[in-house]
Parts: C-alpha cells; structure tokens; sequence
C-alpha cells in the first residue's frame, strides 16, 4: 500500500495498493508514502505525512510493522522526506568492499537546499570507467542504538522500498512525424522488484569493521554484541532505484 501525498504541501490525496511490478503511473506534483505489507494503519481526514513525530502515517507504519515481528522490542527508520533525513546517509563512506558513494540526492544546492522526497537514488551501474565497472553506492551514518538497548543487538530485521521513475517528453508539434502531437511532460513511477538481481544490502553493528549481507524481511545474525549500526546499499543494476525509505527492527 501506499500513502499518496501533494508534493507542495505534503497533504495526504489518496491512498491506494501497490500496482504490479512494472506498472507505471502519472505522478507530476506527487510522492509516495509506502507502508510495508501486512502493517495495518488508518488514514483518515486527521492523517498527515509531516512532521514525522510519531502522530504521522510513517511513524504508524513503523509500528504495525514492529508488531508484525514479536521477536523484536525495537525500530529505527528513516523516511527520506525532510532535508534533515539526509544527514544520515554519510556521503565519505565507502561500501563493504570499497565501493565509492555514488548516489543522488533529491535537493537543490545553496544555504537551504531542502529535500525533494522519493528522489534519493542508487545509481546504475557505470561501466565507462575504463577498468572495474563502479556500482551505484549508499551507506547510512552510524545509527547508535547505545541509547535505546545499552548492551546492543546480534540479531536484526531490514526493511526498505525501492521505486523507479521514467518520463516522458513535452511535445508540441506542427511538422514531421510529430505533426499534430501536443503532449505534456510526465514524470512516472513504477513498482519495482524490491530484490532485484543486482542489488545487495548489507548490516554491519561494529560501524563497518564487518559487514553482514541481508535479505529483506528476513532475520539476520551477527556475530557479537555491539551498538554501531549503518546499513549498506550496492547496486549493479543498470537503471537507478529510488529508495523510499528503510528501518531497522532489533
């Protein structure tokens, strides 16, 4: 399911399933709250997207999907929505294996560049380096849950939601094969595969001295205790994908 909201002013329009992967769908003026599977949240005229403070539909999400997972008392997230959400993807990381951050960032440049939510991206893949192909890379600062469970975690749950974007051009046309066309510019999202071939996502809780690859929804071990968590997306794909936001259940 997903929270449909007016990128202007964050009001809530519409809230609708998740199409099939692939399918493709208007989206000029919009953005997406995704609420994972099976968390149930009710949206009503009280609802809104910001501030996220506990009382907005993400937050409620990261709840109903807490209490999906019995096993875990505890949730860290972060929705992509607000500039300040940006400070904690550390752009001078590098990827379990060396991988330079290579990322976008949906923001503009000057003393308040703002967030524009939905439009964090991995990169494709580019492979004009002239040697080894370079990955689209983004790892998370250091999350430490010192403060929520003192003695740390071994044991770990990840969430995330993915997208991808098309558009299509602005034509006007009084000539050629184009002649009569008057079509406005769209800007598109797709459902996408959430695990596509290409892309690993990796935990660590010891800030990166090793690494754990995770699989989405899925329980995953570490081996010692320890309260310094950053999260690592790696992608080979050859198009961006545009992520929604990610939590961290332990």
């Amino acid at each position: 399911m997903r929270v449909v909201a007016d990128l202007p002013s964050a009001a809530i329009l519409q809230v609708e399933k998740d199409p099939d992967i692939g399918i493709a769908a208007p989206f000029n003026g919009r953005f997406s709250v995704p609420i994972p599977g099976g968390a149930s949240i009710e949206v009503n005229n009280a609802s809104y997207v910001l501030p996220v403070n506990g009382g907005d539909v993400w937050s409620q999400a990261m709840v109903a999907l807490l209490a999906q997972y019995p096993m875990y008392e505890y949730v860290v997230f972060n929705p992509l929505l607000a500039a300040a959400d940006l400070v904690d993807i550390d752009l001078a990381a590098t990827g379990p294996a060396g991988e330079e951050t290579r990322l976008q960032m949906g923001r503009a440049i000057g003393p308040s560049p703002g967030n524009a939510p939905n439009m964090v991206a991995l990169l494709g893949e580019n492979p004009y380096t002239g040697g080894p192909n370079k990955p689209g890379c983004l790892v998370t600062d250091t999350i430490d849950i010192s403060t929520i469970l003192p003695p740390g975690a071994d044991e770990f749950l990840v969430w995330w939601k993915f997208y991808e974007f098309s558009t299509t051009e602005d034509v006007e046309s009084d000539f050629g094969g184009t002649i009569g066309q008057n079509d406005p510019a769209y800007k598109n999202i797709v459902e996408t595969d959430q695990e596509p071939s290409g892309l690993t996502v990796y935990i660590t809780n010891d800030d990166g001295a090793t690494w754990y690859v995770v699989d989405r929804d899925t329980p995953v071990d570490v081996f010692v205790l320890d309260t310094r968590v950053r999260l690592a997306f790696v992608s080979t794909e050859p198009d961006r994908l545009y992520l929604a936001g990610y939590a961290i259940l332990f």
